[in-house]
C-alpha cells in the first residue's frame, strides 16, 4: 500500500466511486475540484492501481472539510484503507489548522462510528445542519 500526496484522475476517481455504489461525477467537475481542494491523499497498491482517496477542502483559515474518505468496495482491507486516509488527513488539520478552526465531516448513518474514533461528534441538538441540491447549469 502506497501512500501518495495527489490527486486521482478523473476516471480513477468515477471507478472508485462507482464500486462503493456513488454516482459518476461529470470530468470538468472532478478536476475542478481536486484544483481547488486545500489538500488530497491517495492510496494505491499494486500496479499503482487508486485503492482510496480522501481530500479537505476549505478556506485555509477558519473552515476545513473532510470529504470523499473512499475505499474501493472489492479491497479485502477497506477499512485499514480508509483509517489510512483519515490518519493523513487529520496529520494535515494537525500541522496546519489553527486551534480554534472549524473541521467538519458530513457522514452518512452507518459512517458515523468511524468518524467518531477520529474525535468528530455529533453536532445535533447544538447544530443543525442543511444541503441545497444543485443550483448550477
Amino acid at each position: 500500500m502506497n501512500i501518495l500526496y495527489d490527486q486521482p484522475t478523473p476516471d480513477e476517481y468515477n471507478a472508485l466511486r462507482k464500486s462503493v455504489g456513488l454516482a459518476k461525477k461529470e470530468v470538468q467537475m472532478v478536476e475542478q475540484a481536486y484544483r481547488h481542494s486545500l489538500f488530497s491523499v491517495t492510496v494505491r497498491g499494486e500496479n499503482e492501481k487508486l485503492l482510496g482517496v480522501g481530500r479537505i477542502i476549505g478556506d485555509g483559515a477558519c473552515y476545513f472539510q473532510i470529504v470523499d474518505v473512499l475505499a474501493h468496495s472489492e479491497g479485502k482491507n477497506q477499512g485499514e484503507i480508509e483509517e489510512t486516509i483519515m490518519n493523513e488527513l487529520i496529520s494535515y488539520l494537525t500541522q496546519n489548522a489553527l486551534n480554534d478552526a472549524n473541521i467538519t465531516v458530513m457522514s452518512d448513518v452507518w459512517s458515523i462510528k468511524f468518524y467518531q474514533k477520529f474525535g468528530f461528534e455529533l453536532v445535533y441538538p447544538d447544530y443543525y445542519g442543511m444541503s441545497k441540491g444543485s443550483i448550477g447549469k
